[in-house]
């Protein structure tokens, strides 16, 4: 009598419940976000001479235009900290300038500079290479649904609203 082995992927079992089945994804998903700085630090951000933070913030006001810090920090998912350390190094670099906001003086905005948008473009090709590198194993169609799939769960992360509020306690 011969035993027959099934495949099955692996972090899968043939018969988890789907609530395990979420937890396992979510899992995944936050290893993949803490990995996927990685490629773009090595690949792009050191070459440069760019902390992981300072890239970041460069990318972002270079897709937005103008942006405030708090913006930026909710855009890109930030402790609001880090973003105000990047713009202020970007900024004595030249790379970002603030914009004058006389209708509110709480909310400093910054834009691109003319060197920003120099240096970021001159970057466009090692971004480019982690981009292919990262994608590359996709079919057109698996980036155009990881794409939307994408979309979809920022726009449902950010509805997110939690039980109870606190104030958020970094922990080391």
């Amino acid at each position: 009598m011969t035993t027959r082995k099934t495949k099955t992927k692996p972090n899968t079992k043939p018969n988890s419940k789907p609530m395990d089945r979420q937890i396992r994804l979510l899992v995944a998903m936050l290893r993949f976000a803490s990995l996927i700085s990685r490629p773009m630090r090595d690949g792009v951000a050191d070459l440069a001479g760019f902390s992981s933070n300072e890239l970041r913030i460069l990318m972002a006001l270079s897709d937005r235009g103008e942006s405030a810090g708090h913006d930026l920090a909710e855009l890109m998912g930030m402790q609001a900290m880090n973003v105000s350390r990047a713009l202020a190094s970007l900024s004595a670099m030249g790379l970002v300038e603030p914009v004058e906001n006389s209708l509110n003086r709480r909310r400093k905005p910054y834009r691109i500079s003319r060197r920003g948008a120099t240096t970021y473009t001159s970057m466009k090709p090692d971004i480019a290479q982690v981009a292919s590198y990262l994608f590359g194993i996709l079919s057109e169609r698996e980036r155009a649904s990881l794409g939307n799939l994408l979309m979809k769960l920022d726009a449902r992360v950010l509805q997110w609203q939690p039980r109870v509020r606190r104030p958020h306690v970094p922990r080391a």
